[in-house]
């Protein structure tokens, strides 16, 4: 195990995790559905935001809706833009599923 100095830090280039870093896995992205669902999961992601009440954990969606409708938004083009393909993403899912034939036998 490596040394650590005088403030208990390891030395530079080394650490104390001798498993090393964990291997992460992306989820590739083939097809249109699967930008679709990533958009959805993406803007369903918990952030923090600073309201009236104080800070609040709320879905991207939300955080980027109250941005927008407020003026808070840093970039109103890319807040709206954000909105527009969360609804396309999100339209595109449910239609799909309407078009998937049932499998209780009903057509």
């Amino acid at each position: 195990m490596a040394e650590r100095d005088n403030k208990g830090r390891f030395p530079k280039g080394t650490s104390g995790n001798r498993r090393g870093r964990p291997r992460t896995t992306h989820r590739r992205i083939e097809t249109i559905e699967d930008f679709d669902e990533m958009i959805i999961d993406v803007m369903n992601m918990p952030t923090t935001i600073r309201t009236a009440k104080g800070e609040e954990t709320v879905p991207l969606i939300r955080a980027t809706m109250l941005r927008l409708a407020t003026g808070q938004a840093e970039n109103r083009l890319a807040a709206s833009h954000a909105l527009s393909l969360t609804r396309s993403a999100l339209f595109q899912s449910v239609h799909r599923a309407r078009r998937q034939p049932r499998d209780d036998g009903e057509a």
